[in-house]
């Protein structure tokens, strides 16, 4: 059932269990008439077991991903909701997005729905939801800024201030930029869509941007120095664990490192000298 987030806004939180353990906690949340995000394909009937009752004008998606667009297509079927999502992102709802083998394990794989552009701004009721573009998790996520009442929805922007693992299409530079621009923003509280509510939210946005920053310029020293890939992985963000085995190393400390390297970061140095060429 619903859980009480707050003033005016409810989230509910749910997730596939294997071995009577929830793989990942993803949720949606419910501001007046309007959904925000709808968690992933594998908990769509107890979505809408939960809604029954309530009334829905919109549903605003903060990005692509599985585990936030994934109920998209029984909410249009049965409650006639037609999500709204950057137009960056209405192509991969309406013609589908690659989806690895993990993905589909964790939260299945959601149909293509027919989708909307967000505009600059959504008004639904009494609340005014500006669109953030916050790049850097996806190409195509945002956030949703009630300014009057200081509410951030971040979808897959805050996750935790601590990072252990990067998927390997994130833009490590970009994320930063967007926790600098939402970190400039009277907010008041931060609902993250996998964590619930943030604890002292505003501080816990600056503290994950100045982190992430530190780490970059760590990455980048041991870069210069001509470390190999792993033992810079392993000596600024730490050991691989459970996550990159269970995603082959799509989620991975290591891509921290490469994210660098792609933004112009130095190569690092190779394990073993090229083999000379046989004369």
């Amino acid at each position: 059932m619903p859980s009480t987030a707050g003033g005016g806004e409810r989230s509910l939180r749910r997730a596939r269990t294997l071995v009577g353990r929830p793989v990942y906690l993803t949720g949606a949340y419910l501001v007046g008439d309007a959904l925000v995000d709808c968690g992933p394909p594998v908990t769509a009937r107890e979505l809408l077991r939960a809604l029954e009752g309530r009334r829905l004008d919109s549903l605003l998606v903060t990005h692509h991903h599985e585990d936030h667009m994934g109920a998209a297509a029984l909410l249009i079927e049965r409650r006639g909701l037609v999500p709204r999502i950057r137009a960056s992102g209405v192509e991969r709802l309406e013609h589908g997005f690659p989806q690895e083998a993990y993905r589909r394990l964790a939260w299945g794989r959601p149909p293509r729905v027919r989708a909307l552009a967000l505009g600059a701004e959504e008004k639904v009721g009494p609340f005014r939801f500006e669109v953030i573009p916050t790049p850097g998790h996806s190409p195509d996520h945002a956030c949703f800024f009630e300014r009057d009442r200081g509410w951030l929805f971040t979808g897959d922007l805050f996750l935790a201030e601590r990072l252990r693992y990067l998927r390997d299409d994130e833009d490590l530079a970009a994320l930063i930029a967007s926790l600098e621009a939402v970190a400039r923003l009277p907010v008041r509280r931060v609902f993250c869509a996998h964590r619930g509510p943030v604890r002292d939210g505003p501080a816990a946005l600056r503290r994950k941007a100045e982190r992430l920053s530190t780490l970059r310029e760590r990455v980048r020293e041991l870069l210069a120095q001509g470390l190999p890939e792993h033992e810079i992985t392993r000596r600024a963000v730490g050991r691989e664990g459970f996550l990159t085995w269970f995603s082959l190393g799509r989620f991975s400390a290591r891509n921290f490192v490469r994210s660098v390297i792609k933004q112009g970061g130095a190569a690092p140095r190779p394990l073993e000298p090229p083999l000379a060429p046989r004369e």
